[in-house]
């Protein structure tokens, strides 16, 4: 714990002195320009990350399907936002990562029909049959249910 506390208050050491040398090496007005353009693109990727994520939410609610892939990469977006909204150039390097993540985890999961994403099986439509991912074992055999179904087919 003590460790995660000197880290919070050497981070804006860090930030404010990446500042300085990136003035020293560009000069004061484009490092000044920098801040104020990386503050704004993290405050619009936030808000639209937000807000689309808000969207996204009630649409896979509203196909009763799980929301954890949209979460996900919403949860990713705003932290690069926020990352990015911060001044200072270790945090913008930190940002890079997060919205690779957000990116991948734009599309959900699933097979070439869109699938469910992740948090439940997977589905595939193959003509008039539905597949459904599973998990089966050698030596299980199918219950009397399951038989008396095989057997009427």
């Amino acid at each position: 714990m003590p460790l995660l506390r000197i880290l919070l208050l050497a981070f804006p050491l860090i930030e404010l002195a990446s500042l300085i040398i990136l003035g020293q090496a560009v000069g004061v007005g484009l490092t000044l320009l920098w801040v104020l353009f990386t503050g704004i693109a993290g405050l619009m990727l936030i808000q639209r990350n937000g807000w689309g994520m808000l969207q996204r939410l009630q649409q896979q609610m509203l196909v009763n399907r799980s929301p954890q892939a949209v979460l996900k990469s919403g949860m990713w977006g705003v932290l690069a936002g926020v990352l990015i909204a911060f001044p200072g150039l270790v945090s913008d390097v930190l940002a890079i990562p997060c919205l690779i993540m957000a990116l991948r985890h734009r599309g959900g999961g699933g097979g070439p029909d869109g699938g469910n994403d992740e948090g439940g099986p997977r589905t595939w439509q193959r003509g008039e049959y539905t597949i459904i991912e599973g998990e089966w074992q050698a030596g299980e055999s199918p219950d009397r249910d399951d038989r008396s179904r095989l057997s009427d087919r």
